[in-house]
């Protein structure tokens, strides 16, 4: 096992291997609407389908850092889950697997706005191996779909001001994350330099750039939850 950086793959948009990823995002898409359509009146089944999912994203998981680690190319610097995407897999396995309600709301934000700019101008931190890159949109596709299956087949919702509970709580994790990349070298949640990827998005040097991110999850966040308002006003009991 090494320590070492890996080299990361970084594919323009409109290229074969974007397309090919959009393709894998929309035939999963397909299989969830497939089968959660067909047992979407029966509570039982969908809680069994959504067991036997977050089972299969365990293993997904499991997988690939067992597949890192052999070839000698698991990285602490670059392999441990603490971007946003990192964390939003977690949380939906925790919400899928274990049936962990709250994983649901920083889910929402996270996946629905990370997935799609990681799909928008993907980068492949472990390389573009066949493996890595079905698994890179397998993952990515997935935080946008597995909270978007919450809202539309288990009627789940955002509350009015979750957006200000979850643009907080990326603010407080900000200052942990930054220690940890100081203290091992790594670059989680790009706290130390703007990800290589060409966005109108991430402008400046260090920290500035830290303030658009903030910045634009804001305005993501604040738009997410307008394309929504309709079933957060219908849905005003849950809690948020």
């Amino acid at each position: 096992m090494t320590f070492f950086q890996i080299e990361h793959a970084v594919y323009d948009m409109f290229s074969a291997p974007w397309f090919g990823g959009i393709a894998i995002t929309a035939a999963y898409a397909l299989v969830v609407y497939f089968f959660s359509n067909k047992i979407k009146h029966d509570d039982r089944a969908l809680t069994q389908f959504e067991r036997i999912w977050g089972g299969l994203l365990i293993a997904l998981f499991l997988v690939k850092h067992v597949q890192l680690v052999a070839i000698g190319d698991w990285s602490m610097t670059e392999n441990m889950e603490l971007h946003l995407c990192g964390m939003s897999r977690l949380l939906s396995i925790l919400l899928l697997a274990f049936g962990v309600r709250w994983a649901f709301f920083p889910l929402f934000f996270w996946g629905i706005v990370g997935g799609f700019h990681s799909l928008l101008t993907p980068e492949l931190t472990g390389g573009d191996s066949t493996f890595m890159y079905i698994e890179y949109y397998i993952i990515h596709g997935g935080i946008i779909i597995i909270p978007l299956y919450f809202v539309f087949v288990r009627q789940r919702m955002i509350g009015q001001w979750t957006w200000a509970k979850i643009i907080a709580l990326n603010v407080a994790m900000m200052l942990p994350v930054y220690f940890i990349n100081r203290l091992i070298d790594a670059n989680y949640m790009f706290l130390i330099d703007p990800p290589k990827v060409e966005s109108i998005l991430i402008q400046g040097p260090w920290p500035y750039y830290l303030i658009g991110f903030v910045g634009a999850g804001l305005l993501h966040y604040l738009l997410l939850t307008g394309l929504f308002w309709k079933r957060i006003k219908s849905n005003d009991g849950m809690p948020s």
